[in-house]
């Protein structure tokens, strides 16, 4: 889903304008089970790839994160004839169910020509196969010129314990 911006004359991505930037320092994510006075206490761990939303001002697109053990995340938005997002980024681990993500967002249109970047950045809580974050994400032309900042909320849902590749 693509929407030009009266205000800038650009395209962008729908589903890349609501993700969110953050500077988040790269950490190895760690995962699994740790035993605790006798009692298993299963923190949740986002590796692997998720499919889902997300929602912002200019309305709600698909998007698909991947999170690999070692800190790396990649996400990628739309796709087809309109174009879409890409990037690679990193995540850490910020509680036993909560983490933070940071990616670099490449937007093209369809024939790949770069339109944008959007510096995304977001707290996220999971539940079992489930996770939703929001933040604000740093929206720039296909030259980096900033352009604004705006809300966004994810929502999605774990399709494999194996990350996609980047």
């Amino acid at each position: 889903m693509t929407r030009r911006t009266r205000t800038h004359g650009i395209r962008i991505l729908a589903p890349a304008v609501g993700l969110a930037a953050v500077a988040v320092l790269v950490a190895p994510a760690g995962s699994g089970a740790a035993a605790t006075s006798g009692r298993h206490h299963f923190h949740a761990t986002p590796v692997g790839t998720w499919q889902g939303t997300v929602e912002h001002a200019e309305g709600k697109g698909n998007v698909t994160l991947s999170f690999h053990a070692n800190g790396v995340m990649c996400l990628s938005s739309g796709g087809g004839p309109e174009g879409g997002g890409q990037g690679k980024g990193a995540w850490k681990r910020t509680g036993a169910n909560t983490f933070d993500y940071r990616v670099r967002e490449r937007l093209f249109e369809g024939d790949g020509t770069t339109v944008g970047y959007v510096d995304v950045n977001q707290k996220a809580r999971q539940s079992g196969r489930t996770f939703n974050s929001s933040g604000i994400s740093r929206i720039y032309d296909a030259n980096n010129t900033f352009l604004t900042e705006a809300e966004a909320k994810v929502k999605v849902t774990l399709v494999s314990a194996r990350p996609a590749a980047c």
